[in-house]
């Protein structure tokens, strides 16, 4: 690529992550889960046992090598510490102000913990540090994710505009908004997984270098270090490298393939090491220890065969259901049949992310914690989502355009209004957003806290919203349609 197209380049995907940050952190979620207390417990005590929380919630479990854990990998939590230890004197303060403000009963019963921190008069305290984790962790990281996908579009020989109208369609009119509200393990495991695929494919067809290996394995192993569903990008990018590997001579596929082991040693190493610290055991996971659900009757600690209803569930149920949460999802199982197409996937990577979607199908239909999503909405299969987007968009562009601009809008607009009322379903959505007056649930809470909330602000920020989506509209002027996917120029066979 020449040096003013690569800074030109570069231009777009900053305009892609800004205007992704800035999305994902108004839309932020005041939601204290799982992940937040081992994060907590690191910046006030410096250990990740969390036994001074121990009873906030059914996820923290004593161990039996001493104090209290919960049950999942402590990846998103330790990166969910960082920007809590930058900010740890304002929490301080914080923390004991808020303490001072005068203490109301709850108002509902809904086992929402916002309940529990106010009647303990630290609500406004573990609002700004769920603030802190979406605006300085989940949204920079998953807008991150979406402008490399821009840069690696623009790579392809893919305009500026439509590449960044491409990636913004798929940071914002699909589920990675909704899912970046909050501090969630499973986001972190789709932008790492995803940031490994885009990082091992080279546009250009060059030779797979070593440190793009290395750098790919660190994030896959990081991806296991969230969760164990990592294992899939852990598998999958182990075989893009192998692939990879068979275009270079010699023995350079098996120097290609230890150095992504090498990446991915770091995360695997840490995971076993803190399993054994925490529980006392190398093997076995932290679901082993906790106390028996409905979930965990079936297979071992709720890891059975895949089941058919349960994979079904994960397709359309319509509280968590990937394809109920954005159906224009479903348009990526066209693309391997369509022939007269600008812009194209290579064949290889396609099969590639069919395989990623595929496993991860079938390890969310072996996971019968899926059954539990409900109560946050669409969570397991998100890791997914990038990859079925970027297919998607290829079969947009086999659509009248008038309808890939229908589709596009209605996505955007579903995805919007999901995540500003937090509801698990577009009709839920809508009523909350009728009933609360466009505003957003943090300020909401605010007002439950004591503090003064102006009747101005959601008007504001749906105003800078609208601007941000009026941008998007006008961005691509100079092309068809931001409906372009990613290839490496014309259609290859």
């Amino acid at each position: 690529m020449p040096p003013g197209a690569a800074i030109r380049g570069r231009g777009w995907a900053w305009r892609v992550f800004f205007t992704c940050w800035l999305v994902y952190s108004v839309f932020w979620t005041p939601y204290l889960i799982r992940e937040h207390f081992p994060a907590l417990a690191l910046v006030e005590r410096g250990s990740l046992n969390v036994e001074r929380y121990a009873g906030w919630t059914q996820d923290i479990f004593p161990s039996p090598a001493g104090g209290a854990f919960i049950n999942n990998n402590p990846g998103a939590s330790l990166a969910g510490s960082i920007p809590l230890l930058l900010f740890r004197p304002v929490l301080v303060r914080v923390d004991r102000w808020s303490q001072t403000l005068p203490r109301t009963q709850p108002v509902t019963d809904d086992g929402e913990l916002f309940w529990r921190a106010l009647a303990e008069g630290r609500a406004v305290y573990f609002m700004l540090v769920e603030f802190l984790t979406v605006a300085l962790l989940m949204a920079p990281v998953t807008a991150g994710t979406i402008a490399f996908l821009c840069s690696r579009l623009i790579a392809a020989g893919i305009p500026g505009p439509k590449a960044t109208a491409a990636s913004l369609l798929c940071g914002l009119a699909t589920p990675m908004l909704f899912r970046a509200a909050h501090l969630n393990h499973n986001l972190l495991v789709a932008d790492a997984g995803f940031v490994a695929l885009l990082l091992l494919w080279d546009p250009q067809g060059r030779r797979l270098a070593g440190w793009s290996a290395t750098v790919a394995g660190l994030l896959a192993g990081y991806a296991l270090l969230c969760d164990f569903s990592g294992l899939v990008v852990v598998a999958v990018a182990a075989l893009y490298v192998w692939l990879r590997g068979s275009e270079q001579p010699g023995r350079a596929r098996w120097r290609a393939l230890t150095a992504y082991a090498l990446g991915v040693l770091p995360g695997a190493a840490g995971l076993m090491l803190y399993q054994a610290w925490a529980f006392g055991s190398f093997y076995r996971p932290s679901q082993h220890y906790m106390l028996p659900t409905a979930p965990t009757a079936h297979g071992y600690r709720g890891f059975d065969w895949p089941s058919p209803s349960l994979l079904w569930a994960n397709f359309f149920d319509p509280r968590f259901g990937l394809f109920a949460y954005c159906p224009a999802l479903m348009l990526a199982f066209a693309a391997p049949f369509l022939e007269r197409v600008r812009y194209r996937v290579p064949r290889r990577e396609m099969w590639i992310l069919y395989a990623y979607f595929t496993l991860f199908v079938l390890f969310c239909a072996a996971n019968q914690y899926s059954w539990l999503q409900p109560l946050t909405g669409l969570r397991y299969l998100v890791p997914v989502v990038p990859a079925l987007a970027l297919l998607a968009l290829e079969t947009a562009q086999a659509l009248p355009r008038a309808l890939r601009w229908l589709v596009a809008a209605a996505a955007a607009a579903q995805s919007l209004a999901m995540a500003a009322a937090h509801e698990n379903n577009l009709r839920d959505s809508l009523a909350t957003l009728w009933r609360r007056r466009g505003a957003l649930l943090w300020m909401i809470r605010l007002r439950d806290a004591g503090l003064d909330v102006p009747r101005w602000l959601p008007l504001l920020v749906w105003a800078v919203v609208a601007a941000v989506c009026l941008w998007i509209c006008v961005l691509p002027r100079y092309s068809a349609a931001p409906e372009l996917s990613p290839g490496s120029g014309k259609s290859k066979r």
